[in-house]
């Protein structure tokens, strides 16, 4: 019974904060912030709120993916709903769809939501595609043959949106390859076809959080770890022979621990902790029961992020951004209807300055990337 009062579920250690003494002031740094991956540390404060910002990011960051699917001609061997649900799933720069509902003026907004009848520019975003095949051998279509500036659908195009924020199918064309090194690599394949075979379809792309589809998800994997207090008593450890240290250094799986310059045990890679408990085993086992201990820092949580491409549906950047402030918002909507109280101020898309603050430490802030191209 002692055990069970400190497991997860009884509470215990997990849900040490000190809630009626010092109210909980969340902080980030910023670890890594590429267009691809994003790392942060979030520290004073609990589990609750890591979980709740890990969730939002995985399942309410909108993002744009192809949602209806007209298909007009299919000679090849797969079946129209079977080519529509991978046209779904191809990936959208969705760097402008917007957050949260004031984002919607200059964004995207739901199709739902919209006044319009079948579609326009502020909820849709038209594709095409029209491919023959008149070589006798197979022709693999990818998604760089997707028509993405037909003329017919010129009324979904968004005229104010520079070259970044424009929706496109991702990855990009690499300029730096050509162009069938580029489809062969680096291009979605939708489908095969063979001589005299012909694909046609028109697709509607529309807004949407992961919470409906994991179509609209818009990273790869977001999750996070505690900080590993690891402790070793110095003189249990030094004094087993060395065939003993070695084998309690082989006996974690991650490499955590190696020698220094004497043949002293030491922690070499204490980030690479997954709290297996391999090495504290391997200590009873040596007969030294209290050698080694880990622990886990519950108020310190390293998180990892990543996009699916390097060029969408959004970078990593946006997506941890975006996510703070839908739970900022979520939180002002909780606050309106329990008490009344207006939604007058919300986080900003971007930071008010630039040059404000360092680069490696934020709160709700980052660097805005460049632009490509």
């Amino acid at each position: 019974m002692a055990a069970a009062s400190l497991s997860y579920y009884a509470g215990g250690d997990w849900t040490d904060f000190d809630y009626d003494k010092a109210p909980r002031k969340p902080k980030i740094k910023v670890t890594m912030a590429t267009p691809y991956m994003c790392k942060f540390t979030l520290t004073d404060t609990d589990v609750s709120v890591a979980n709740a910002l890990r969730r939002i990011i995985l399942a309410e960051v909108p993002s744009i993916a192809i949602e209806i699917v007209n298909m007009e001609e299919n000679d090849t061997v797969l079946f129209d709903e079977f080519i529509a649900h991978r046209m779904g799933l191809l990936p959208l720069s969705s760097h402008g769809v917007g957050d949260i509902p004031p984002d919607e003026d200059d964004g995207f907004v739901e199709y739902k939501d919209c006044k319009c009848f079948d579609g326009c520019s502020r909820c849709t975003r038209e594709f095409r595609l029209d491919v023959f095949n008149p070589d006798d051998k197979v022709m693999t279509i990818t998604h760089f043959d997707i028509d993405q500036d037909h003329p017919d659908s010129q009324k979904f195009e968004r005229d104010d949106w520079d070259t970044y924020r424009k929706v496109r199918c991702a990855p990009f064309r690499d300029p730096t390859v050509d162009e069938e090194t580029d489809r062969r690599d680096n291009g979605i394949i939708i489908a095969k076809m063979k001589k005299d075979q012909n694909l046609k379809m028109i697709c509607h792309a529309r807004k949407g959080i992961p919470k409906y589809h994991a179509k609209w998800m818009p990273v790869a994997t977001a999750l996070y770890q505690y900080e590993p207090l690891i402790e070793l008593k110095r003189e249990q450890i030094d004094s087993l022979t060395l065939d003993e240290k070695i084998e309690f250094i082989e006996s974690c799986p991650r490499k955590v621990f190696d020698f220094d310059m004497e043949d002293k045990v030491q922690i070499a890679r204490i980030k690479d902790c997954i709290f297996c408990d391999e090495c504290v085993t391997k200590a009873r086992v040596l007969g030294k029961k209290e050698m080694c201990t880990v622990n886990m820092d519950t108020n310190v949580f390293h998180f990892e992020c990543e996009a699916v491409t390097a060029d969408g549906p959004r970078d990593m950047v946006q997506v941890v951004r975006a996510s703070m402030r839908v739970l900022d918002y979520k939180l002002s909507l909780f606050l309106k209807d329990a008490y009344g109280d207006p939604i007058k101020d919300w986080l900003p898309r971007e930071p008010a300055s630039r040059a404000a603050g360092n680069a490696n430490e934020a709160s709700l802030a980052f660097s805005p990337l460049p632009s490509p191209g």
